[in-house]
């Protein structure tokens, strides 16, 4: 059976994958007559040409004749079957006729060869190979032959002409059998020029194979990386911008002149070999400025990707300043609604009211500025939202880059008009009306946004608002605080006894903002990107804690003094009682304040030499990073491998040491805050060291103040 006809008739002519419409019994029945006849004349083929290999006088050539004979029949009926499916549109039609006429081509080439065999004296047959003629032919054919301008047609051309270049290494044994001499030196001169000719058009092709495939693999990572920034969503509704962040921050850093080398280095190769005049010239040139302009275009849209990223950072930042000042805002007007009711109060009460809405006013002047900040940038922040939805008309917009398009050219900085953004490419027009489709990744929305300057207004109108609500509440506590000083009455050891009183309890309510100062410190995370700084800040604010600390304890004294000589000389009075509870709490409280403001500075001291410490170790690892990237190969010697890893085991191991100490010193300061903060113990989590094998997990893995380090064997 004609092994390529059976190849393609398994699936290909057969009926069952043809359309409802065609697929009948007669088709059926055409196709496996065509099947048989074709399985015939193969059979015929193999036959007769494997008689005439082995050829011998006894043999005689009737048989070959008669096979030869009966194949050209069997062909004449396959025209008329494959004409009759041509004309019922079988789909493999072509394919079906295609393959008769190889079939026809193989049986007419026995044939010759039949006659050459049989109908000739084997001692008057003359040499039937020119190979004069033959190189010539083949030097034409050569001579004739170009380079394609696409990957795979060079690779088809390779192939094909390492055929090609067997075939002329083939004919080098032939010609020094000749037995003419100056035949034999003129044939073998243009022989060598021919071989000489094909080595050069096999290393030809061979070079261009190679930088088109590093030019296709190069363009192929350039559109991955264009289609990855134009689906990417740049919108109000994408929360994981900080990860593209760093991802954009450790290509640019650590890839991206890595990436710029092999494209110089492209470029420099295909210079290369147009100096050296290759005859690919064509297809050089074509992949040189494909690379260029897909790279300029990669480029470009990395500067667009920085600037999304940049407004999308802004926009959340915003977005999130606003919220935690609405939630101030409503805190202090709940506070107001509350705290702050002048009923059931005495003028002691009063009197600390009063010192608190003080303190509150000047905290409000000076929020102040934070209002006017969010008014301020609510005028920068771009409308986010119109990235996925459509605008209710038509906007204007900015290009952030270069771009060009089959269309037009989108030129940077310049203001179009969009029409359409429903999907990654934007339509949009120009200041000629001209319509172009350009990636939506390429154009920003400029500010303002008007639901940032909605918020920030209202934001300021509750600002207003709580100013004006503290001013009248103080209002009224001040004129029910002088209705009850002018209707006070009482004898002296009473009112002595609430001005004491009044005094301790300013001491406890400034103790009780120091309290709050400090858990405030603590409990917060730290922020990651800025660790080192951030616990320097805390340390420092702790410092002023302690000042203030200071500054209390000499009034603390002095009033505890006067109360405890107004103790004496009243003993038995209900006076005497209040200002000596009042006196044991003030003290209690003054030395439970001490006692966690030393913790907590203990604590954030440990904190940040730990975060020194771990940043001592990155940096550490970082070193032995960039001597690992350095390294292109791999060494041949196992020793230096086992060396280098010695080496990296060793500073790791005395980095994780450093880091352990850091964390068992973590864990004390962590107890004495888990002691001092009854309130609080729930949240914390506390250290249970093992006998080995210590395992640390760092309180950055949570809140700041609730958590520790994590021992275990």
């Amino acid at each position: 059976m004609h092994s390529l006809f059976r190849k393609r008739n398994k699936g290909k002519y057969s009926p069952s994958v043809q359309k409802k419409s065609i697929s009948s019994k007669e088709l059926t029945e055409l196709i496996e007559r065509l099947q048989k006849n074709a399985d015939q004349v193969e059979k015929n083929i193999v036959e007769t040409d494997s008689r005439m290999q082995n050829v011998s006088m006894s043999c005689g050539p009737e048989l070959t004749a008669q096979k030869l004979t009966e194949s050209d029949k069997l062909l004449y009926v396959l025209d008329g079957d494959a004409a009759v499916a041509r004309h019922m549109k079988h789909p493999q039609g072509d394919m079906i006729t295609e393959d008769i006429r190889q079939l026809k081509e193989r049986v007419a080439n026995l044939r010759v060869k039949h006659d050459q065999i049989y109908n000739f004296p084997l001692q008057h047959i003359e040499p039937q190979v020119n190979w004069c003629t033959v190189i010539e032919e083949k030097q034409d054919a050569l001579c004739g032959k170009g380079f394609g301008t696409d990957l795979p047609l060079v690779n088809s051309q390779v192939e094909e002409h390492n055929i090609f270049h067997n075939e002329v290494m083939a004919i080098g044994p032939h010609i020094t059998k000749e037995e003419n001499k100056g035949y034999t030196s003129d044939l073998q001169a243009k022989y060598q020029k021919l071989l000489a000719s094909s080595q050069q058009r096999q290393q030809d092709l061979n070079s261009l194979q190679d930088y088109m495939q590093r030019c296709t693999n190069k363009l192929y990572w350039l559109d991955q990386q264009a289609k990855d920034r134009t689906h990417y969503d740049w919108s109000d509704h994408n929360l994981d911008y900080p990860s593209r962040r760093r991802q954009y921050e450790n290509f640019i850093h650590r890839k991206l002149e890595e990436k710029e080398e092999a494209i110089n280095k492209l470029h420099a190769d295909g210079d290369q070999l147009l100096g050296q005049n290759h005859p690919g010239k064509n297809a050089i040139e074509a992949h040189i400025e494909a690379v260029h302009a897909d790279w300029k275009e990669y480029l470009n849209f990395l500067i667009c990707e920085e600037s999304h990223l940049k407004f999308m950072e802004d926009f959340h930042k915003f977005q999130k300043d606003a919220k935690d000042a609405q939630q101030l805002l409503k805190k202090v007007d709940t506070d107001l609604d509350q705290k702050y009711s002048p009923e059931f109060k005495d003028r002691y009460q009063l009197e600390s009211l009063l010192r608190e809405l003080d303190d509150q006013e000047k905290a409000l002047e000076k929020y102040d500025a934070v209002v006017q900040s969010l008014q301020e940038r609510s005028q920068h922040i771009l409308p986010l939202r119109y990235r996925r939805l459509p605008p209710p008309q038509p906007i204007p917009v900015e290009a952030l880059c270069e771009y060009e398009g089959e269309q037009g050219q989108i030129t940077r900085g310049a203001h179009y008009t969009l029409q359409k953004n429903s999907g990654d490419i934007w339509e949009v027009m120009d200041s000629a009306g001209g319509s172009i489709s350009a990636p939506g990744v390429c154009f920003m929305i400029p500010p303002p946004d008007a639901e940032a300057i909605a918020l920030a207004d209202q934001i300021a109108d509750s600002y207003v608002a709580v100013k004006e609500k503290t001013s009248n509440c103080k209002n009224i506590l001040q004129q029910r605080y002088e209705g009850l000083k002018a209707d006070s009455i009482g004898d002296a050891a009473s009112v002595q006894g609430r001005q004491l009183l009044a005094g301790l309890e300013k001491v406890h309510s400034d103790l009780d903002k120091l309290e709050k100062a400090i858990t405030a410190n603590l409990r917060p995370p730290l922020e990651q990107s800025r660790a080192v700084q951030d616990s320097t800040e805390r340390s420092k604010d702790l410092k002023n804690i302690t000042n203030e600390v200071r500054r209390i304890e000499p009034e603390k004294m002095r009033k505890v003094q006067d109360c405890e000589a107004f103790i004496e000389s009243v003993p038995n009075t209900g006076s005497a009682t209040l200002v000596k509870n009042k006196v044991e709490n003030t003290n209690k409280k003054y030395d439970r304040v001490v006692q966690l403001l030393s913790a907590a500075q203990e604590k954030v001291e440990v904190a940040t030499h730990l975060e020194k410490s771990l940043q001592q170790g990155r940096d550490l690892l970082s070193t032995y990073e960039n001597k690992l990237v350095t390294d292109d190969t791999v060494p041949e010697d196992l020793r230096v491998i086992d060396r280098k890893k010695e080496e990296l085991l060793v500073s790791v191991s005395c980095s994780q040491f450093s880091t352990l100490l850091t964390c068992f010193t973590y864990r004390t300061a962590s107890q004495k805050l888990w002691q001092l903060l009854p309130n609080c113990r729930m949240a914390f989590r506390q250290c249970q060291g093992g006998t080995s094998g210590i395992k640390c997990s760092c309180y950055r893995d949570g809140d700041f103040g609730k958590s520790a380090c994590t021992s275990s064997r």
